[in-house]
């Protein structure tokens, strides 16, 4: 109480200290929670003239110095309603503040089943009492000590202690299990502790049976054996708590009872021939499932099969007769069957039936069947084997109509028949008369090829069929052939042409000098040169080939140019005629101009005579 004081009075000092003209109050608490019925203590300062206190709540003690500058006020809160507190000043100036009573909850309960199944949505209520003020109340469930749910209520206006009640819904799971699960109240004061209160925990126990128990059986059961049964809960959980009941109708001390899991080992020698009910429950907690399964116990059935002939030939008719000499008629149906194919079917103990023999196969299986009728199991069969007898007969996959051989390969003529007995086989060529027996190995040879007639007999009878066999080669080494046989000079136009013996017939490629311009023909069989010339000289090699192999053969071609000699000659001929052109040319000129000058000296000219004077005219020498 002391340090109460001295904190007032620092306080008062604080103020006085801080404080400058201007008048101003303040309480030290805007708002303050308090205990319904309980009282408060409120402290009020200026800085200007003395205080007082204004409230409708009882004062129990007031501070009365009239001239100090702080006062303080103890209040009786009981009442509910909204209670302000002024302290005043004698200037007018003012300051307020409240108090707000609260109380925490008399009772606090929750409802929640201990046994929650799986997967099903189950309901925790949570019930409050006597509990205000209502706006500041939380109220929330807790799993494991976490927050599960939570509900406030700040637009609540009720005024006064009430009573709350909230459920919430929720969808078990298996991590509920062995859970605590609570409800909490929290009044949501300020400065305020201890302000919780929770219920004890309630502990659940989650649990499962989502499917329904399966029991393992069988449907019917003979007579005299000992069969194993079995009753399963898929999913249980959890399994320490499941509680199996597998029990059997009839049948003493069958009750056996386990967890998730139960069997025995049922011995039918005590039980009657008839319809019995097997029963499997299953209980976890508050939760039940039952399955049940009819199980027949019958006698041992028996029945006598016998067939009109064990060899037949193919469209011959046999009778099969399947008789029920023991066991339960009105269970069983019969049934007569040809390799697994059902021919006939009745409700009857006798049954017989005409089978035509129109299957090629050298053995057929005739069956007997005993059949369950309510489930059509089999739980019988007899069976007697029958041998039928064919005559041969060539098909298009065990004797195709055309074979295709590589010479020099090992073959085997593939041409197989079908019949019973298995027949003698036997392939001939027909121009050649060549046989080839069709299990013996042989290497391939092109004389093979051709049209055989092959042969297969039995004592049922003979059939013939024709095959085409062709053997088919690689290439031969191929032969070029040129268009001419001189030699081939620059312009000449040539043509090579390569052939070669091949099955089936090859493709044609050529290799050729680099720069030498040629034309091929449409398989390139042959190459065209249009004009030789020295680019054309080389080697020019033939390629063939087809599936089985390839081969070549080169060929060497020389473009030979026109003789330097001949050239010579050729120029040195016209130049010959050229100089007896040029001299024939001079000789008429000279003849025809000495020829004027002499024509008219000697033709127009009168003798005279010399004169002396003139000096005689001498001939050149």
């Amino acid at each position: 109480m002391g340090n109460y004081w001295i904190l007032l009075a620092l306080l008062h000092v604080t103020v006085l200290i801080h404080s400058g003209n201007s008048c101003t109050v303040h309480i030290e608490k805007e708002k303050d929670f308090v205990p319904f019925g309980q009282t408060a203590f409120l402290n009020c300062t200026s800085n200007c003239t003395s205080l007082s206190w204004e409230t409708r709540l009882t004062k129990i003690r007031v501070s009365r110095d009239r001239t100090s500058n702080f006062t303080w006020v103890e209040v009786r809160v009981s009442e509910w309603e909204d209670s302000p507190i002024l302290c005043l000043a004698t200037d007018d100036d003012k300051d307020e503040a409240r108090v707000i009573p609260y109380i925490l909850p008399s009772k606090l309960d929750i409802d929640l089943k201990e046994e929650l199944e799986e997967d099903k949505e189950h309901e925790v209520t949570c019930s409050v009492y006597n509990v205000g003020p209502v706006q500041y109340v939380v109220l929330s469930v807790t799993r494991g000590g976490e927050t599960f749910f939570r509900r406030t209520y700040e637009k609540d206006t009720r005024i006064g202690p009430q009573d709350l009640t909230e459920t919430f819904k929720f969808k078990a799971t298996r991590r509920d299990n062995l859970q605590d699960f609570a409800c909490q109240v929290t009044l949501n004061l300020t400065n305020v502790s201890n302000n919780t209160v929770r219920t004890s925990p309630v502990t659940v126990r989650t649990y499962a049976l989502p499917e329904d128990p399966h029991i393992t059986a069988e449907t019917w059961v003979e007579k005299g054996t000992e069969t194993s049964i079995s009753c399963e809960i898929p999913r249980a959980f959890p399994p320490h708590n499941i509680t199996t009941v597998l029990s059997f109708e009839g049948y003493p001390n069958t009750s056996v009872t386990g967890n998730v899991f139960v069997s025995f080992n049922l011995d039918t020698n005590v039980l009657p021939e008839a319809r019995h009910n097997l029963v499997c429950v299953s209980q976890v907690f508050s939760a039940s499932k039952k399955s049940n399964k009819h199980i027949y116990i019958y006698e041992p059935p028996m029945v006598n099969f016998t067939v009109s002939s064990k060899v037949a030939n193919l469209g011959d008719t046999v009778t099969a007769d399947c008789k029920l000499i023991q066991g339960n008629a009105e269970y069983f149906d019969l049934s007569i069957s040809v390799d697994g194919g059902e021919v006939k079917r009745k409700e009857s103990p006798d049954l017989a039936e005409n089978i035509i023999i129109t299957r090629r196969k050298p053995n057929l299986t005739l069956t007997c069947k005993i059949i369950i009728r309510d489930n059509n199991e089999e739980i019988l069969t007899k069976e007697e084997t029958l041998t039928v007898h064919y005559p041969p007969e060539f098909s298009e996959s065990s004797c195709p109509d055309s074979i295709v051989w590589v010479e020099g390969k090992e073959r085997m003529f593939g041409c197989r028949s079908e019949g019973n007995p298995t027949p003698e086989e036997k392939c001939t060529l027909d121009l050649a008369n060549l046989p080839l027996q069709t299990t013996t190995t042989f290497s391939a040879e092109r004389n093979m090829s051709g049209i055989y007639t092959c042969q297969a007999s039995n004592f049922i009878g003979t059939v013939n069929k024709s095959v085409e066999v062709t053997v088919q080669y690689p290439p031969e080494c191929p032969t070029v052939n040129i268009s001419t046989q001189s030699s081939v000079s620059t312009g000449d136009s040539v043509n090579l042409t390569c052939d070669s013996d091949a099955l089936p017939s090859p493709t044609y490629s050529w290799e050729i000098p680099p720069h030498a311009q040629v034309e091929f023909s449409q398989e390139n069989r042959s190459i065209t040169i249009k004009e030789a010339s020295s680019y054309h000289t080389g080697t020019y090699t033939c390629n063939v080939k087809n599936e089985h192999g390839h081969s070549s053969t080169p060929w060497d071609l020389e473009v030979k140019s026109t003789s330097n000699t001949t050239l010579m000659i050729a120029l040195l001929g016209v130049v010959i005629a050229l100089a007896v052109v040029a001299v024939v040319i001079l000789m008429i000129y000279r003849f025809l101009q000495n020829g004027k000058k002499g024509f008219y000296d000697l033709m127009k000219r009168t003798p005279k005579k010399p004169n002396r004077s003139e000096v005689p005219l001498q001939e050149k020498v």
